[in-house]
């Protein structure tokens, strides 16, 4: 999983959600967001949200321009 595909995963969550969430997270929400094969076999899938205490709306904006996800 690169930063790149975390950070979009975050970006994509706060606008779902309007919730922020670090890279981290992000990381385990990309499962999520990208279709990953791994999760193929599985009918339901939950997984758990931690907070953005280290995160941004200003930070955000500059992963998304350093990773030039836009």
């Amino acid at each position: 999983m690169s930063d790149a595909v975390a950070v979009k995963a975050c970006l994509k969550f706060s606008h779902d959600h309007r919730l922020l969430v670090e890279p981290a997270c992000g990381a385990a929400l990309s499962v999520i967001y990208e279709n990953s094969k791994a999760l193929a076999p599985f009918q339901k899938i939950a997984v758990i949200v931690c907070g953005g205490n280290g995160v941004s709306i200003d930070l955000l904006a500059k992963w998304r321009k350093d990773f030039s996800l836009d």
